[in-house]
């Protein structure tokens, strides 16, 4: 579907950028542009576009109090802030005005299309470098039903199954929500430096509390009794990890998603029943503590004939099944 774009910056050559960009990858209907805060609110009432482009620094008005105005005018527009500013701060009042993503101009080259397409999907966006670090609340047209899931991927390698990791944790962080990783060490240290990579700062998100990662054997020790998980006990770590996780630096609650390997773990070393058991409790305490629980499992883990079959069990217990990538097929 063609988009209505506005475009509100001072510096014509940046609209000129931006325009080029998102002609080559959007069928755009109409694309216009204005210089100033107070111009974007008259253009925002009269044509009500689908998305608005908007800057901070502008004349007349600048870009947090026409985000304001513009939200009262033309409230099914979405606002995706490009800004100069880095500071968490300025990010958050943007975002506290109105809204529903922020980039800064430096990364746009890198992120402008992710968040213009998380913003049609209805989701926010926050640029790499300010994730974890600004707190952002869940957008009104968010279906909470949506957010409760667990899903599952089947991977034909262990480089895909971590990208796929990755790319869970860097679209869960992006998105303003925190992130719990369960993952064997070396997975762990390979998630540390995939997000480097994206442009995220891993200590400054796991010390904000908004990046979570455990060592995957230290959590099956915390719940295991007799290669089985105790429903209790995996529950209280379920229970206080979200606890910790949900509480932003700022006292506001923000919403915990999880990518575990416990299950896959236990399948890899031949404890399928207890794989089995591990993945329904876990669905069970997704719906409960409203969670979206991603897991990935490695295709060599499931090709016997009593792997298959317990696997089409725990296939049951996941909102979705699919393949990673054309090599990863499961039957």
């Amino acid at each position: 579907m063609a988009l209505r774009i506005l475009a509100v910056d001072d510096f014509e050559p940046w609209r000129r950028f931006v325009s080029s960009a998102l002609q080559q990858q959007f069928g755009l209907h109409t694309f216009l542009e204005v210089s100033d805060g107070l111009e974007a609110v008259y253009k925002a009432e009269n044509l009500r576009p689908d998305l608005i482009l908007l800057d901070i620094g502008l004349p007349t008005l600048n870009g947090i109090k026409a985000a304001s105005r513009i939200r009262d005018v033309s409230p099914d527009s979405k606002i995706l802030f490009l800004s100069e500013e880095s500071s968490p701060e300025v990010a958050e009042a943007a975002l506290e005005a109105g809204g529903a993503g922020y980039v800064v101009k430096s990364d746009a080259g890198r992120e402008l299309l992710a968040a213009i397409n998380a913003l049609r999907e209805g989701r926010r966006y926050v640029s790499s470098r300010l994730a974890g670090q600004v707190f952002v609340g869940a957008l009104d047209d968010y279906p909470v039903e949506d957010f409760t899931r667990h899903d599952l991927q089947i991977y034909s390698n262990d480089e895909s199954f971590l990208d796929g990791l990755a790319d869970f944790v860097a679209s869960g962080l992006n998105a303003g929500n925190a992130v719990i990783a369960i993952a064997t060490e070396s997975h762990r240290q390979g998630l540390f430096q995939r997000l480097q990579t994206q442009g995220f700062d891993p200590d400054a998100i796991i010390k904000c509390g908004s990046y979570v990662s455990i060592d995957a054997q230290e959590a099956l020790a915390s719940f295991m009794v007799d290669d089985q998980p105790d429903a209790n006990r995996l529950e209280n770590t379920i229970s206080n990890l979200v606890k910790t996780a949900s509480k932003a630096a700022n006292g506001a609650t923000r919403r915990v998603l999880a990518c575990g390997e416990c299950a896959p773990l236990l399948c890899a070393q031949g404890n399928l029943d207890g794989a089995l058991r591990v993945e329904e409790l876990s669905d069970a305490f997704s719906r409960k503590y409203g969670l979206t629980i991603f897991c990935g499992y490695l295709l060599a883990h499931l090709q016997g004939d009593k792997e298959q079959g317990v696997f089409r069990a725990i296939c049951s217990a996941h909102s979705s099944v699919t393949p990673r990538n054309g090599g990863a097929q499961f039957v």
